[in-house]
C-alpha cells in the first residue's frame, strides 16, 4: 500500500511539473506574439496612434517573460503577476485592435496579420488565465537545482554561523 501512495505521490507531482512548465512556455510564447506584434505595429503603422499602440504592445509582450520566469522559479507572486498581465494582454490587445479598425492605421494587408496575431494572443493568454484560475493549481518550481550534498555546508549555515 505505501509503495503505490508512493507512485500516486510521484505522477501527480510530475503531471503538476509538466503542467507548469506548459503554462511557462505558453507564457513565452504570448510574450514573444505581443512583442513582435508591437513592434510589427510600430514599423507599418501610418500615424502616431498606431505607434503609439504597438510601443504599448512591446511593453506589454517583454512584461510576458519575467512573468514566465518567475512561474519557472516557483517564486512567490508569479502567479498574481503573470494573471494581472495577461489580463492586460487580452483587454488591450481587443482594445487596439478595435482602435487600429476605426482609425485605419494600418494598411489591409498587415491589418489582417494584426488581427490573426491578436487572435492567437488573446487565446493562448485566456489559456493561461484559465489555467491558472483553476483553484487546485499552484505554480510549482519547475527549474531543476541540484543539491549542494550532505557534506557541503548551505549558505543559511555559513551565515547563522554554523555548519548544517
Amino acid at each position: 500500500m505505501g509503495i503505490e501512495t508512493e507512485t500516486i505521490q510521484t505522477q501527480t507531482k510530475a503531471d503538476l511539473r509538466a503542467r507548469s512548465l506548459l503554462i511557462v512556455v505558453l507564457e513565452l510564447i504570448v510574450g514573444g506574439i505581443v512583442l513582435l506584434g508591437g513592434v510589427a505595429l510600430v514599423y507599418f503603422s501610418t500615424d502616431t496612434i498606431g505607434m503609439s499602440l504597438g510601443v504599448v504592445h512591446a511593453i506589454l509582450g517583454l512584461m510576458a517573460f519575467p512573468a514566465g520566469y518567475l512561474l519557472l522559479t516557483g517564486k512567490p507572486g508569479a502567479r498574481t503577476l503573470t494573471l494581472g498581465v495577461d489580463a492586460v494582454i487580452i483587454a488591450f490587445s481587443i482594445v487596439s485592435e478595435i482602435i487600429l479598425s476605426t482609425v485605419g492605421s494600418l494598411p489591409s494587408g498587415p491589418f489582417l496579420d494584426s488581427i490573426v496575431g491578436t487572435a492567437v494572443a488573446v487565446l493562448i493568454a485566456a489559456i493561461i488565465v484559465y489555467e491558472l484560475m483553476i483553484t487546485s493549481f499552484k505554480p510549482v518550481r519547475v527549474a531543476h537545482t541540484e543539491s549542494a550534498g550532505p557534506g557541503t555546508p548551505s549558505l543559511a549555515g555559513k551565515i547563522e554561523g554554523r555548519s548544517v
